[in-house]
């Protein structure tokens, strides 16, 4: 697979809710930054542990709107929609929807993401999903990983 390939596979396990299809597409040692997150993602037991919960609690689609890549790197524009199906940030989401735009910029190797930074709209999808604090904790001083 290309890099582009790779991407759109692992776009297309995250749309079926595939944990572990998804695992398939990330380096065993891979990095995964989404600042975002509820939870730091310090491997893969963390990734999977984020998608778990937030499938659980958001029927969410990533559409790729445009994808660019350049050697092993590619960037991914997305449309994120969906609707609330349970809790998330500790309140009650069911029945509201969402739609975002968010992005993924990846670096692969062979048939796998070895570092994803997920950049997202996280001020909109709050307000849409209940007015809920925003996990937004990126330090001053982070090193260039890619």
């Amino acid at each position: 697979m290309n890099p582009k390939e790779v991407v759109r596979a692992f776009v297309d396990a995250h749309n079926a809710h595939d944990i572990e299809k998804m695992m398939t597409y990330l380096a065993p040692d891979s990095v995964m930054i989404d600042v975002a997150a509820p939870i730091p993602l310090d491997g893969k037991d963390d990734v999977r542990k984020l998608f778990s919960m937030i499938f659980s609690s958001l029927n969410v689609h990533f559409e790729i709107t445009g994808m660019i890549s350049e050697g092993n790197k590619v960037f991914a524009a997305l449309r994120t929609t969906g609707a609330g199906i349970g809790t998330w940030a500790g309140r009650d989401v069911r029945g509201l929807h969402f739609d975002v735009f968010e992005s993924m910029f990846v670096d692969v190797k062979g048939s796998q993401m070895t570092t994803v930074m997920f950049y997202s709209d996280t001020a909109s999808l709050s307000r849409q999903l209940g007015d809920y604090e925003p996990a937004i904790d990126m330090k001053a001083g982070v090193t260039d990983i890619m």
